[in-house]
């Protein structure tokens, strides 16, 4: 696993640092011990941030936060994208050139790029959360996996949209406060869980799976859901077979 981070400010003018930066990533220790990471932007009022775990490409060119040829998109990404060989092809063939081996990231950022968001997310067959900027657009979006395998948290207070891979790492944020939430303690008392987009910390929130958010650099939030399970009673063994096998050999096929 892998852990990221990020940072906006909007309605203030005061600078993201890398300061702020590292202590999120060192917050995160544990998700990444092979590489730490950040980005700012030229205007400093996006800052991402990245701990490592390397999975599928293990080269110095796959490292994060990732751009994509011109520095106008960024990532931070935590996951794995199990059909990203079949992706890069696509993309390939569309004339995007990529600079790592085999990088997955990578594809996110060029499918990002080809596809926009909405279409990018119907087409990964993976585990992941991310974050990326768009600088043309002056966007900030970040993903949740179908499933929710990837956690990914946010808090968004005086001027500030704060968002990591763990509660921790946001806390970490000098602005961010520890306060109970009593609606999510109230929900953890009765049946020992917390429903989503709720946390234990009052104002910090967890994207519920299957959803992406789109910010722009005024703080305006747009929320969608991207995908819902679809109740099927008409699957037979064979074809619940064939679909296991094609799930664990997409999985695999790095």
């Amino acid at each position: 696993m892998c852990g990221v981070a990020g940072i906006l400010h909007f309605g203030r003018s005061d600078p993201v640092t890398s300061n702020i930066l590292h202590k999120m990533n060192n917050a995160m220790l544990h998700r990444g011990p092979d590489g730490d990471g950040i980005y700012i932007s030229e205007n400093k009022r996006i800052g991402l941030g990245h701990r490592r775990l390397s999975i599928i490409d293990l080269s110095e060119g796959a490292s994060q936060p990732m751009s994509n040829g011109d520095g106008s998109v960024w990532i931070s990404y935590n996951g794995e994208i199990y059909n990203h060989q079949l992706l890069r092809s696509q993309l390939e063939s569309r004339g995007y050139r990529f600079h790592s081996h085999h990088s997955d990231t990578e594809v996110l950022v060029h499918g990002y790029e080809a596809w926009g968001i909405a279409t990018l997310l119907e087409k990964i067959d993976g585990m992941f959360a991310f974050i990326i900027w768009d600088e043309k657009k002056n966007r900030l979006t970040f993903a949740r996996d179908r499933i929710g395998i990837k956690p990914i948290y946010f808090t968004k207070n005086l001027g500030v949209l704060v968002i990591a891979s763990e509660i921790k790492a946001i806390l970490a944020h000098s602005e961010v406060s520890a306060k109970v939430s009593e609606a999510a303690l109230y929900h953890y008392l009765t049946y020992l869980a917390t429903p989503a987009p709720l946390t234990m910390f009052d104002g910090i929130y967890k994207l519920p799976a299957a959803h992406y958010v789109e910010v722009d650099q005024g703080g305006s939030f747009r929320a969608a859901r991207y995908w819902a399970p679809e109740i099927n009673n008409g699957l037979d063994q064979l074809e619940l077979e064939g679909l296991d096998e094609g799930a664990v050999a997409n999985k695999y096929q790095r």
